[in-house]
C-alpha cells in the first residue's frame, strides 16, 4: 500500500508565507481524510450501446413543411425586417403603418411591404417599398406600384427596377388621399403600352 504523500513534499519546501502555507496544509489534511475516490464499477465502465435510429418524412410531408417554413419565413420578413425603418443604402423612416404584400401565381416567390409615414404639410404621403423575389426585367420595362379602389388599378405610385436576389428598397411620395382606395398591386409595365402588365404582387 502506497503511503500518503507528504505536505511538505507537495508544498515544495519554504517558499510558502505562512498563511498560504495553513490554508494549503488545511485542503491537504482534508484530502488525505477523504481517502480515494470509489472505484467504478464494471457495469458503469462503458456507456451502453443503443442502436441509432433516423426518421425521415415522407415526401409529402416534408415537401409540406418546407411550404410552411417558407410561408413564416416570408410572414416574418414581411411583418419584420420590411416593417423596421432603415436599411443598405436607406435613412431612418418612421411609419405609421405597414402594409404586407403577396405574390400573385406570375410572381409566386416574391413578397413586398408598403411603409407609410406622416403626411407631410402639403399633402404628401411618403412611401418605403421593400421588394424581395422579383426577377430583373429587359430594357424599357419596369416594375410599377399602383393604389387600387374595389380590385380595380386606379392611381400610379412609382416606377422601379431590381438587380440580383436581394431586398430592393425604392422610395415614393404620392399626393392621393389613400382612404380613398382598398389595395395596392405591383405589376410591370413596357415604355409604350397603354395598359399595365399581369399583377404580381397584392395587398
Amino acid at each position: 500500500m502506497k503511503a500518503e504523500p507528504e505536505f511538505e513534499e507537495i508544498a515544495g519546501g519554504d517558499d510558502l508565507a505562512p498563511e498560504e502555507a495553513a490554508r494549503l496544509r488545511h485542503v491537504h489534511d482534508l484530502l488525505v481524510a477523504a481517502g480515494p475516490p470509489p472505484e467504478l464499477s464494471p457495469g458503469l465502465a462503458k456507456p451502453p450501446r443503443t442502436p441509432a435510429r433516423v426518421s425521415y418524412l415522407p415526401d409529402r410531408r416534408r415537401g409540406a413543411w418546407l411550404l410552411l417554413a417558407a410561408a413564416v419565413a416570408a410572414a416574418f420578413f414581411g411583418a419584420g425586417y420590411l416593417a423596421n425603418g432603415g436599411g443598405p443604402g436607406t435613412p431612418s423612416f418612421s411609419a405609421t403603418r405597414v402594409v404586407s404584400m403577396r405574390a400573385t401565381g406570375h410572381a409566386t416567390a416574391a413578397f413586398a411591404s408598403i411603409q407609410v409615414g406622416e403626411r407631410d404639410p402639403v399633402g404628401n404621403w411618403p412611401l418605403v417599398v421593400r421588394v424581395r423575389g422579383l426577377k430583373p426585367l429587359p430594357d424599357n420595362t419596369w416594375y410599377e406600384l399602383y393604389l387600387t379602389r374595389k380590385g380595380k388599378i386606379v392611381a400610379p405610385c412609382g416606377t422601379f427596377s431590381v438587380r440580383g436576389s436581394g431586398a430592393t428598397v425604392v422610395r415614393f411620395s404620392v399626393p392621393y388621399a389613400l382612404k380613398r382606395f382598398d389595395g395596392w398591386v405591383v405589376t410591370t409595365y413596357k415604355a409604350g403600352d397603354r395598359e399595365p402588365g399581369p399583377v404580381l404582387l397584392t395587398t
